[in-house]
């Protein structure tokens, strides 16, 4: 899954198709795990072999109603599927980027039980074909992308769809910096959908898309400088002018947060993800961040220790141990 750090909402076709845009997102270690195989037992085998406590899980029995496989073996051409099992330890509707690193994941293995190993760009752009146009969501391109590639990466989208993704170690070194001094993230209770949210905002115009990938380059740069203090003023500003543009972007939670007094050590905070549910990122004083922290846990959000994952989309094959029956295969994502 993954943090947007700058952009988000301008890997929407709505945006780019306007002109080029440029989003700044970073992969997180936490994961939707996709396990495939001809029987249904051995899918599920596949996924519990750490045997984690998932808190979502999608056994075989229920994936065959479920819409995303139809319609990966839509953008995949398959005339028929495997046996899915779908796990993870974030919910839906997180914020952090879910249903993209499912996309992902379910792509990759479906493509490596059907014989295919496809490079992550091309995972990243069927994952974004199976949500965008087969399923008709109002859903953007960083989040595939950031789950297909890991790190820290700097996505620039074109008028027609292309993309240009460039990793971006400076951003890496800055973000290490600002966790160690006061950047966090916390667990919102409840998670709304992003395509819901996205849906209801106004019809992007020219002026809109001009602002917007001005108000991207202002915050990558805040993060790029390392400076908690900077990065709050920039969050506080990317906060207010997308509850402007979008009123059911808006959270109770986060007009609770606002509410924060200088000294609760509050320097600033956005909700992750257009659905605007799930989690929230802050900025926080360095000389108040315990302040911080008691302020958060009193409004009853769970902290969620914060680093950034270098690697995206991770992939295994196996076949059925001996004494199984020979030629079932599983692949996971």
């Amino acid at each position: 899954m993954r943090i947007s750090i700058a952009g988000g909402g301008t890997d929407l076709p709505e945006y780019y198709r306007h002109g080029p845009t440029t989003v700044v997102a970073a992969a997180l270690p936490l994961r939707v795990h996709v396990s495939v195989a001809d029987r249904p037992a051995r899918a599920l085998a596949g996924l519990n072999t750490a045997g984690t406590p998932w808190h979502y899980l999608l056994p075989p029995a229920d994936s065959a109603r479920h819409p995303y496989p139809a319609a990966a073996a839509v953008v995949l051409g398959l005339k028929s599927l495997p046996s899915i099992a779908v796990g993870s330890l974030v919910p839906p509707g997180s914020g952090l980027g879910g249903s993209g690193a499912y996309s992902v994941a379910l792509v990759d293995a479906l493509a490596r039980w059907s014989g295919r190993d496809l490079p992550p760009h091309r995972i990243a752009s069927l994952a974004f074909r199976l949500e965008r146009e087969v399923l008709g969501r109002t859903i953007g391109q960083q989040d595939a992308w950031a789950a297909a590639l890991g790190g820290a990466q700097r996505l620039r989208f074109e008028p027609d769809g292309s993309v240009t993704a460039t990793p971006s170690p400076a951003l890496c070194s800055a973000l290490a910096r600002l966790i160690d001094t006061g950047l966090l993230l916390y667990r919102v209770p409840g998670t709304r959908d992003a395509s819901r949210v996205l849906s209801r905002a106004p019809e992007v115009t020219p002026v809109h898309h001009r602002r917007a990938t001005a108000a991207a380059a202002h915050t990558e740069e805040a993060f790029l400088s390392g400076d908690i203090a900077v990065v709050g003023a920039a969050l506080r500003a990317h906060w207010a002018r997308k509850i402007a543009a979008n009123p059911a972007a808006d959270h109770p939670m986060c007009r609770r947060i606002g509410q924060a007094r200088d000294t609760d050590g509050i320097a600033g905070f956005k909700l992750i993800g257009a659905g605007g549910g799930g989690h929230v990122l802050i900025a926080a004083d360095p000389a108040r961040v315990d302040r911080a922290r008691a302020f958060l846990d009193g409004l009853g959000l769970t902290h969620v220790p914060l680093r950034i994952s270098q690697q995206g989309l991770d992939s295994t094959w196996s076949t059925a141990e001996p004494g199984r029956c020979e030629g079932d295969t599983c692949a996971s994502a």
